[in-house]
């Protein structure tokens, strides 16, 4: 069973009155084992440019096989069966390959009113038997580059083990970089590159524990939230044990790729193995009643604590993560390391010709009209000789710049394309 997000079963909706999301799974990324490169669908790419304004993006990754379409299908408010959600099954063989995401955008506000769309990411199960090394690396670092919201979704609870198993992002901060320019690595730049992270949210599935555990000084066991469970499991371990330097920089490298982290645990849904295999075809009512009470609480507590994506002071919209999206995978296709500032200025540089040569089409338009006399806006009246038609002109067309050009006012793109385009309209006064 599914739960439907924007009515029963969330205590915050992503829009008043808004239906549930009507769509499909859509394959964003996948690995062409002809040509050993990374290949982007176009529908899921016209997808997102077709998104207009802000859009966020939530992640889910983890092992294979371990529940994590089930948590988008509730987000989805998709029904409940394997062909109109995302892909679950109850075999060995992952069923999620690459990265998909969903293509009907959930038009949803931030709790201070900010609004946007949120694109759900599904990937690949890491660690997957037919799975290297490399490559659960370069899936993992594509959900986090793309994402503003990262859940990793684990069964049990977190160990020594469930740490090393993501030693992933150890490896990630070795081969993605803030600029291209950078040389070093270090922990200087990892902590660079936790202000370009996603938020964290570790959800732990099957979770049978008591949230308990004595001070650090070995006084008496007392209740800790799951947020002190998390911090306390990322504590350093003393140096000299086996392996100690190693455990350390996992630790290290978590706390600093992702300075903004939670932690949620969720019950066993059910007893029974057999039905725990075929979780989305059970009923609502079959579920153990912590088990609905802790989704329904996640899915309130995930819309909460989403946001749009930002790339530094830069709000993505669709076309910009569809761009950010293919100068990511043309870095690793030619084996460089992605760079996210520098992959986002490439992108808006290119955004911002374009809406220069939209905005510059306005211009000779209305240019025209006001030279023909045919014009019967307002603000034409007036407009009875060259200086004044070409103001007028001139102020429409940046309208339409301002509305496609991607960057801050200030950035260097938009100061660029700006510069350019007002040389143009003076050229052809």
């Amino acid at each position: 069973m599914v739960f439907d997000v924007f009515g029963r079963g969330s205590k915050t909706p992503p829009r008043s009155g808004a239906p549930p999301a009507q769509g499909k799974p859509l394959h964003l990324l996948r690995f062409d084992e002809g040509s050993k490169k990374f290949t982007l669908g176009e529908e899921a790419l016209d997808c997102l440019r077709a998104v207009t304004g802000p859009v966020g993006v939530l992640a889910v990754c983890g092992r294979a096989r371990q529940g994590k379409s089930f948590i988008l299908n509730q987000l989805a408010g998709a029904a409940a069966t394997n062909d109109a959600g995302f892909k679950v099954g109850p075999t060995v063989r992952p069923c999620t390959k690459g990265l998909w995401i969903w293509s009907a955008p959930i038009p949803t506000r931030t709790p201070a009113g900010e609004e946007y769309h949120l694109i759900l990411l599904d990937t690949e199960g890491i660690d997957a038997y037919d799975q290297t090394g490399q490559y659960s690396t370069q899936i993992f670092s594509m959900a986090v580059l793309l994402s503003s919201l990262f859940v990793y979704n684990q069964m049990g609870g977190i160990d020594e083990a469930a740490l090393d198993r993501l030693s992933l992002v150890t490896e990630m901060t070795k081969h993605i970089r803030v600029r291209s320019e950078e040389e070093t690595r270090g922990s200087g730049a990892t902590a660079e590159l936790g202000r370009f992270s996603p938020s964290f949210v570790w959800l732990l599935r099957d979770f049978y524990l008591d949230l308990a555990d004595s001070d650090v000084d070995g006084g008496p066991s007392r209740a800790i939230s799951p947020a002190e469970y998390l911090e306390r499991a990322l504590r350093s371990v003393a140096l000299g044990g086996p392996g100690a330097e190693a455990k350390n920089a996992i630790r290290d490298s978590i706390k600093a790729l992702f300075p903004e982290r939670e932690c949620f645990p969720l019950v066993r849904p059910v007893n029974d193995e057999k039905a725990l295999r075929n979780l989305d075809a059970l009923p609502r009512a079959e579920l153990r009643p912590e088990f609905r009470k802790g989704v329904d609480d996640l899915v309130a507590t995930l819309f909460s604590r989403c946001r749009a994506k930002r790339i530094g002071d830069d709000i993505l919209t669709g076309a910009a993560l569809a761009g950010v999206a293919r100068a990511y995978v043309d870095a690793l296709n030619g084996g460089a390391v992605p760079a996210i500032a520098t992959a986002w200025q490439s992108v808006a540089e290119a955004e911002c010709r374009k809406a220069a040569d939209a905005a510059l089409e306005v211009y000779d338009e209305a240019f025209a009209a006001f030279a023909n006399g045919d014009d019967r806006h307002a603000d034409a009246a007036d407009a009875d000789d060259a200086d004044a038609a070409h103001e007028a002109a001139r102020a429409r067309a940046r309208v339409v710049f301002d509305a496609r050009a991607l960057g801050a006012a200030g950035s260097g793109p938009r100061r660029a394309a700006t510069a350019a385009m007002d040389a143009e309209f003076t050229k052809r006064k």
